[in-house]
Protein backbone atom coordinates (compact mmCIF):
# COMPACT_ATOMS: atom_id res chain seq x y z
CA UNK A 1 0.00 0.00 0.00
CA UNK A 2 1.24 3.59 -0.97
CA UNK A 3 2.03 5.39 2.53
CA UNK A 4 1.04 9.23 2.59
CA UNK A 5 2.65 11.25 4.60
CA UNK A 6 0.87 14.29 4.81
CA UNK A 7 -1.87 15.48 3.11
CA UNK A 8 -1.88 17.97 0.43
CA UNK A 9 -4.10 21.06 0.67
CA UNK A 10 -6.55 21.45 -1.84
CA UNK A 11 -5.58 23.87 -4.71
CA UNK A 12 -8.04 24.62 -7.67
CA UNK A 13 -6.88 24.91 -11.07
CA UNK A 14 -3.54 27.63 -11.35
CA UNK A 15 -5.32 29.11 -14.33
CA UNK A 16 -8.19 29.88 -12.41
CA UNK A 17 -5.70 31.39 -9.83
CA UNK A 18 -3.67 33.32 -12.28
CA UNK A 19 -7.19 35.26 -13.53
CA UNK A 20 -7.73 35.77 -9.56
CA UNK A 21 -3.98 37.23 -9.37
CA UNK A 22 -4.40 39.73 -12.53
CA UNK A 23 -7.22 41.87 -11.23
CA UNK A 24 -7.96 44.04 -7.72
CA UNK A 25 -33.94 16.78 -17.25
CA UNK A 26 -32.46 15.00 -20.28
CA UNK A 27 -31.52 17.61 -22.51
CA UNK A 28 -30.24 15.67 -25.26
CA UNK A 29 -26.72 16.26 -24.33
CA UNK A 30 -24.53 13.37 -24.35
CA UNK A 31 -21.45 14.37 -22.22
CA UNK A 32 -18.76 12.83 -20.68
CA UNK A 33 -19.52 13.95 -17.11
CA UNK A 34 -22.45 12.16 -15.22
CA UNK A 35 -25.82 14.14 -15.51
CA UNK A 36 -28.35 14.69 -12.50
CA UNK A 37 -26.51 12.53 -10.42
CA UNK A 38 -26.54 9.37 -13.46
CA UNK A 39 -23.30 8.19 -15.16
CA UNK A 40 -23.92 8.43 -18.74
CA UNK A 41 -22.19 6.51 -21.27
CA UNK A 42 -19.60 8.05 -23.54
CA UNK A 43 -18.52 7.37 -26.97
CA UNK A 44 -15.46 6.82 -27.64
CA UNK A 45 -13.00 9.65 -28.04
CA UNK A 46 -13.65 11.32 -31.44
CA UNK A 47 -10.24 11.70 -33.01
CA UNK A 48 -10.01 14.50 -35.71
CA UNK A 49 -8.72 11.89 -38.04
CA UNK A 50 -11.09 9.70 -37.35
CA UNK A 51 -11.96 9.28 -41.21
CA UNK A 52 -11.41 11.08 -43.96
CA UNK A 53 -15.01 11.12 -45.30
CA UNK A 54 -16.30 13.70 -42.40
CA UNK A 55 -17.82 16.09 -43.92
CA UNK A 56 -16.64 19.90 -43.35
CA UNK A 57 -19.18 21.49 -45.15
CA UNK A 58 -22.82 20.88 -44.35
CA UNK A 59 -26.09 23.01 -43.28
CA UNK A 60 -26.48 21.85 -40.08
CA UNK A 61 -22.23 22.23 -39.52
CA UNK A 62 -22.47 25.57 -40.77
CA UNK A 63 -25.71 26.73 -38.62
CA UNK A 64 -23.26 24.73 -35.40
CA UNK A 65 -20.63 27.04 -36.26
CA UNK A 66 -22.83 29.91 -36.17
CA UNK A 67 -24.17 29.59 -33.49
CA UNK A 68 -20.49 29.13 -31.82
CA UNK A 69 -19.54 32.35 -32.95
CA UNK A 70 -22.13 34.26 -31.42
CA UNK A 71 -21.44 32.74 -27.87
CA UNK A 72 -19.81 35.25 -25.77
CA UNK A 73 -17.90 32.40 -24.21
CA UNK A 74 -16.30 30.55 -26.78
CA UNK A 75 -13.77 31.92 -29.18
CA UNK A 76 -13.32 30.13 -31.90
CA UNK A 77 -10.71 31.96 -33.27
CA UNK A 78 -7.81 31.20 -30.43
CA UNK A 79 -9.72 27.55 -29.73
CA UNK A 80 -10.98 26.19 -32.98
CA UNK A 81 -13.76 23.42 -32.46
CA UNK A 82 -14.29 20.74 -34.84
CA UNK A 83 -18.06 20.27 -35.40
CA UNK A 84 -19.05 16.48 -36.80
CA UNK A 85 -22.47 15.68 -37.61
CA UNK A 86 -23.53 12.13 -37.77
CA UNK A 87 -27.31 12.74 -38.56
CA UNK A 88 -28.99 14.34 -36.25
CA UNK A 89 -25.81 13.83 -33.69
CA UNK A 90 -23.24 16.47 -33.46
CA UNK A 91 -20.22 15.79 -32.02
CA UNK A 92 -17.62 18.83 -30.67
CA UNK A 93 -13.99 18.01 -30.04
CA UNK A 94 -11.32 20.50 -29.92
CA UNK A 95 -9.67 22.50 -26.73
CA UNK A 96 -11.49 25.32 -25.07
CA UNK A 97 -10.22 28.32 -22.82
CA UNK A 98 -12.19 27.06 -19.83
CA UNK A 99 -15.27 25.15 -18.33
CA UNK A 100 -17.23 27.58 -19.01
CA UNK A 101 -16.76 27.84 -22.60
CA UNK A 102 -16.86 24.29 -23.04
CA UNK A 103 -20.41 24.16 -20.94
CA UNK A 104 -21.96 27.01 -23.46
CA UNK A 105 -20.62 25.34 -26.57
CA UNK A 106 -22.47 22.46 -25.81
CA UNK A 107 -25.68 24.25 -24.93
CA UNK A 108 -24.94 26.45 -27.82
CA UNK A 109 -24.86 23.40 -30.32
CA UNK A 110 -27.78 21.43 -28.57
CA UNK A 111 -29.95 24.79 -29.48
CA UNK A 112 -29.86 24.49 -32.94
CA UNK A 113 -32.71 23.59 -35.07
CA UNK A 114 -32.14 20.06 -36.19
CA UNK A 115 -29.74 18.69 -33.17
CA UNK A 116 -31.29 15.80 -31.77
CA UNK A 117 -27.87 15.19 -29.45
CA UNK A 118 -24.26 17.08 -28.71
CA UNK A 119 -21.25 14.70 -27.81
CA UNK A 120 -19.22 16.67 -25.70
CA UNK A 121 -15.52 15.61 -26.75
CA UNK A 122 -14.19 19.28 -25.45
CA UNK A 123 -10.93 19.65 -23.39
CA UNK A 124 -10.52 22.61 -21.83
CA UNK A 125 -6.74 24.16 -21.87
CA UNK A 126 -4.28 22.80 -19.07
CA UNK A 127 -3.50 25.68 -17.17
CA UNK A 128 -0.25 23.67 -16.10
CA UNK A 129 1.24 21.29 -19.22
CA UNK A 130 1.59 17.78 -17.42
CA UNK A 131 2.09 13.81 -18.11
CA UNK A 132 -0.87 11.78 -17.19
CA UNK A 133 0.99 10.47 -14.15
CA UNK A 134 1.73 13.51 -12.83
CA UNK A 135 -2.53 14.43 -12.79
CA UNK A 136 -2.77 11.28 -11.16
CA UNK A 137 -0.91 11.99 -8.09
CA UNK A 138 -2.10 15.24 -8.08
CA UNK A 139 -5.88 14.15 -8.00
CA UNK A 140 -4.95 11.27 -5.68
CA UNK A 141 -3.74 14.52 -3.11
CA UNK A 142 -6.64 16.15 -3.41
CA UNK A 143 -8.68 13.31 -2.54
CA UNK A 144 -6.90 12.32 -0.14
CA UNK A 145 -6.94 15.26 1.85
CA UNK A 146 -10.27 15.64 1.48
CA UNK A 147 -12.14 15.17 5.14
CA UNK A 148 -15.27 13.64 3.68
CA UNK A 149 -13.49 10.96 1.81
CA UNK A 150 -10.99 9.56 4.79
CA UNK A 151 -13.38 6.37 5.00
CA UNK A 152 -13.00 5.52 1.35
CA UNK A 153 -10.90 2.76 0.07
CA UNK A 154 -8.54 5.22 -2.45
CA UNK A 155 -7.12 3.51 -5.64
CA UNK A 156 -4.94 4.63 -8.64
CA UNK A 157 -4.42 3.09 -11.85
CA UNK A 158 -0.90 4.67 -13.58
CA UNK A 159 -0.57 4.56 -17.24
CA UNK A 160 0.93 1.50 -17.02
CA UNK A 161 -1.94 -0.54 -15.48
CA UNK A 162 -0.17 -0.44 -12.42
CA UNK A 163 -2.65 -0.14 -8.88
CA UNK A 164 -1.38 1.29 -5.98
CA UNK A 165 -3.53 1.92 -2.82
CA UNK A 166 -3.12 5.31 -1.12
CA UNK A 167 -6.08 4.57 1.47
CA UNK A 168 -7.04 1.09 2.77
CA UNK A 169 -9.61 2.14 5.73
CA UNK A 170 -11.11 -1.00 7.14
CA UNK A 171 -14.38 -1.01 7.38
CA UNK A 172 -14.85 1.30 4.44
CA UNK A 173 -17.58 3.38 3.12
CA UNK A 174 -17.03 2.88 -0.73
CA UNK A 175 -14.25 3.11 -3.16
CA UNK A 176 -12.38 5.44 -5.51
CA UNK A 177 -10.60 4.66 -8.22
CA UNK A 178 -8.64 7.60 -10.30
CA UNK A 179 -7.43 6.92 -13.88
CA UNK A 180 -5.87 9.60 -16.46
CA UNK A 181 -5.71 9.71 -19.82
CA UNK A 182 -2.99 10.96 -22.35
CA UNK A 183 -5.17 13.84 -23.30
CA UNK A 184 -5.19 14.67 -19.59
CA UNK A 185 -8.81 13.57 -19.12
CA UNK A 186 -9.20 12.49 -15.23
CA UNK A 187 -11.83 9.33 -14.73
CA UNK A 188 -13.14 8.87 -11.42
CA UNK A 189 -14.45 4.81 -10.94
CA UNK A 190 -15.73 3.35 -7.68
CA UNK A 191 -18.78 3.62 -5.36
CA UNK A 192 -19.39 6.40 -2.83
CA UNK A 193 -22.09 7.12 -0.49
CA UNK A 194 -24.30 9.32 -1.59
CA UNK A 195 -24.77 12.41 -4.34
CA UNK A 196 -22.80 15.33 -2.42
CA UNK A 197 -19.61 13.35 -2.00
CA UNK A 198 -19.63 11.88 -5.98
CA UNK A 199 -19.90 15.63 -7.07
CA UNK A 200 -17.50 16.88 -4.26
CA UNK A 201 -14.74 14.41 -6.06
CA UNK A 202 -15.36 15.94 -9.76
CA UNK A 203 -15.14 19.30 -8.98
CA UNK A 204 -11.84 18.39 -6.78
CA UNK A 205 -10.55 16.46 -10.23
CA UNK A 206 -11.07 19.66 -12.30
CA UNK A 207 -9.45 22.10 -10.14
CA UNK A 208 -6.34 19.77 -10.67
CA UNK A 209 -3.76 21.50 -12.60
CA UNK A 210 -3.48 19.88 -16.10
CA UNK A 211 -6.64 18.38 -16.11
CA UNK A 212 -8.63 18.80 -19.39
CA UNK A 213 -12.03 17.08 -18.75
CA UNK A 214 -13.13 14.81 -15.70
CA UNK A 215 -15.40 11.34 -16.52
CA UNK A 216 -17.26 10.68 -13.39
CA UNK A 217 -18.34 7.46 -13.53
CA UNK A 218 -18.65 6.83 -9.59
CA UNK A 219 -21.67 5.04 -8.54
CA UNK A 220 -24.21 6.17 -5.71
CA UNK A 221 -24.79 2.88 -3.10
CA UNK A 222 -27.35 2.78 -1.85
CA UNK A 223 -28.87 5.07 -5.11
CA UNK A 224 -30.37 8.30 -3.86
CA UNK A 225 -32.92 10.59 -5.75
CA UNK A 226 -31.17 13.70 -7.45
CA UNK A 227 -33.15 16.68 -7.40
CA UNK A 228 -32.29 20.93 -7.30
CA UNK A 229 -31.63 20.53 -3.61
CA UNK A 230 -28.63 18.04 -4.30
CA UNK A 231 -27.07 20.17 -6.63
CA UNK A 232 -27.26 23.23 -4.79
CA UNK A 233 -25.49 21.45 -1.95
CA UNK A 234 -22.92 20.66 -3.91
CA UNK A 235 -22.29 24.18 -5.47
CA UNK A 236 -22.44 25.91 -2.19
CA UNK A 237 -20.00 23.20 -0.84
CA UNK A 238 -17.49 24.00 -4.11
CA UNK A 239 -17.52 27.77 -3.04
CA UNK A 240 -17.66 26.82 0.64
CA UNK A 241 -13.81 25.00 -0.55
CA UNK A 242 -12.41 27.45 -2.91
CA UNK A 243 -10.22 29.87 -1.12
CA UNK A 244 -9.86 31.77 -4.40
CA UNK A 245 -13.60 32.84 -3.89
CA UNK A 246 -15.07 35.08 -1.07
CA UNK A 247 -18.16 33.10 -0.83
CA UNK A 248 -19.65 34.54 1.92
CA UNK A 249 -21.99 37.35 0.51
CA UNK A 250 -22.73 35.09 -2.61
CA UNK A 251 -26.83 33.59 -3.04
CA UNK A 252 -26.88 30.72 -4.80
CA UNK A 253 -30.05 29.10 -6.15
CA UNK A 254 -31.01 26.09 -8.56
CA UNK A 255 -34.12 25.11 -10.41
CA UNK A 256 -34.45 22.36 -12.54
CA UNK A 257 -31.03 22.07 -12.27
CA UNK A 258 -30.09 25.85 -13.54
CA UNK A 259 -27.94 27.35 -11.07
CA UNK A 260 -28.23 31.13 -10.39
CA UNK A 261 -25.40 32.81 -8.54
CA UNK A 262 -26.50 36.48 -7.22
CA UNK A 263 -25.05 38.95 -4.87
CA UNK A 264 -22.12 40.58 -3.98
CA UNK A 265 -18.31 39.27 -4.76
CA UNK A 266 -14.47 41.21 -4.24
CA UNK A 267 -13.40 41.25 -8.29
CA UNK A 268 -14.82 40.61 -11.99
CA UNK A 269 -11.90 37.82 -11.35
CA UNK A 270 -14.06 36.03 -8.30
CA UNK A 271 -17.13 36.68 -10.39
CA UNK A 272 -15.93 34.41 -13.24
CA UNK A 273 -13.81 31.39 -10.66
CA UNK A 274 -17.51 31.25 -8.85
CA UNK A 275 -19.28 30.99 -12.07
CA UNK A 276 -16.38 28.33 -12.98
CA UNK A 277 -17.15 26.48 -9.42
CA UNK A 278 -21.03 25.66 -10.46
CA UNK A 279 -20.11 24.18 -13.60
CA UNK A 280 -17.58 21.81 -12.35
CA UNK A 281 -20.57 20.33 -10.37
CA UNK A 282 -22.22 17.03 -12.36
CA UNK A 283 -25.66 17.72 -13.13
CA UNK A 284 -25.53 21.77 -13.37
CA UNK A 285 -28.09 22.33 -16.94
CA UNK A 286 -26.69 26.09 -17.26
CA UNK A 287 -25.21 28.70 -14.61
CA UNK A 288 -26.73 32.50 -14.54
CA UNK A 289 -24.46 34.81 -13.50
CA UNK A 290 -26.05 37.85 -11.60
CA UNK A 291 -23.19 38.23 -9.10
CA UNK A 292 -21.80 42.03 -8.70
CA UNK A 293 -18.13 42.63 -8.26
CA UNK A 294 -17.63 45.43 -5.51
CA UNK A 295 -14.62 46.90 -4.47
CA UNK A 296 -13.19 46.43 -0.83
CA UNK A 297 -14.51 49.76 0.23
CA UNK A 298 -17.63 48.38 -1.29
CA UNK A 299 -18.11 50.48 -4.59
CA UNK A 300 -19.63 49.13 -7.53
CA UNK A 301 -17.35 48.28 -10.51
CA UNK A 302 -18.13 48.90 -13.64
Amino acid sequence: MLEIAMPVPIQRRSADLAIAQAQPRDTGIRTSRGAGGRCIPCRPFISAMRSQDVPTSHPLIDQVRAALEVEPRVNLHRYPIRIEIEGDVVTLSGTVEDISAKRRAVLAASGVQGVREVIDELRVAPSTPMGQDEILVHVRDALYAEPAFCDYRLVTINHKQEREVARAPEPSRGEILVTVEADGRVILGGTVGGLADRRLAGVLAWWVPGSTDVRNDLQVEPPEEDNDGEILEAVELALEKDHAVDHHDITAGCKDAVVTLAGGIPTGAQRRLAEHDAWYVDGVRDVHNELIPVDPAGDFRS
